[in-house]
């Protein structure tokens, strides 16, 4: 009897790692997600459908595609986004990343792409070489956050400048940061990102190292915007390091520029 109760329990312990094995084996929904080397943008922020192919399931695949991954970098411009930093993205975004399955490059070169062609014409009386760019529909103060109402487009002569090449929509949203007066052109001299880090604000700093997310307390040293670079000491080693703002408690160290923390 006891031997046949023995037999009994293994054979249940049997069915039960056959079962186990079956569930484990269930094949988990996934979409492959196909970065590329290089990805031009434009607007304010990156979608993951506009950097990456991304095949699979229909409605994962809407999903993934629509992830923010972070600011755009201003025309002209080009920042580096690893498969560490889309990751904290798609957790950020409710997504399992087990659910993605990473292919190709482990990182992308986005570059800001301007909105409009750039158009000069020649004024024939006099030869002056006019442009066609985005300035202040009338006086603006410091601090003023810039509106729509704010903006128009004219032809002006730049004569030791070139064109600053962001369009109305990349304009809107901004802060003057100084007077700006009526019919003046927008430079990067005279308006800026929002602040969304004030010097003193307590800041998680981040590392990516490969696979690797290395994260430490600190407190930012400056102030900036999403996509800008303010200083940061980290709490614990008190190291100054140079961080590019992610959003308002992010920061992410370049370990190819600015050091560790």
């Amino acid at each position: 009897m006891k031997l046949w109760g023995f037999k009994r329990v293994i054979l249940v312990l049997i069915g039960l790692l056959f079962a186990i094995s079956a569930c484990g084996a269930t094949e988990l929904e996934q979409v492959i997600l196909n970065l590329s080397e290089n990805a031009e943008v434009q607007g304010q922020w990156i979608l993951l459908g506009e950097i990456a192919e991304i095949t699979g399931p229909k409605e994962l695949v809407a999903e993934v595609s629509k992830v923010n991954a972070g600011a755009a970098p201003r025309p002209g411009s080009s920042r580096r986004l690893t498969k560490g930093q889309i990751e904290v993205r798609l957790r950020q975004a409710g997504i399992d990343v087990k659910k993605v399955e990473f292919a190709g490059p482990l990182e992308v070169q986005i570059f800001g792409r301007n909105e409009r062609k750039e158009q000069n014409t020649k004024a024939e009386e006099n030869g002056i070489l006019l442009h066609d760019v985005v300035v202040a529909a009338r006086d603006l103060r410091r601090g003023d956050i810039i509106t729509a109402e704010d903006l128009k487009i004219a032809k002006v002569e730049l004569r030791n400048a070139k064109p600053d090449g962001r369009g109305i929509e990349e304009l809107i949203g901004l802060r003057a940061k100084r007077t700006i007066l009526q019919d003046t052109a927008f430079t990067s001299l005279n308006v800026e990102p929002i602040p969304v880090i004030e010097r003193g604000d307590n800041v998680t700093i981040v590392v990516y190292t490969g696979s690797l997310v290395v994260t430490a307390p600190g407190v930012a040293k400056g102030t900036g915007g999403i996509g800008e670079t303010v200083s940061v000491e980290n709490s614990l080693s008190k190291q100054i390091v140079q961080a590019e703002i992610i959003d308002k408690e992010t920061v992410q160290v370049n370990m190819r520029g600015s050091g560790t923390p």
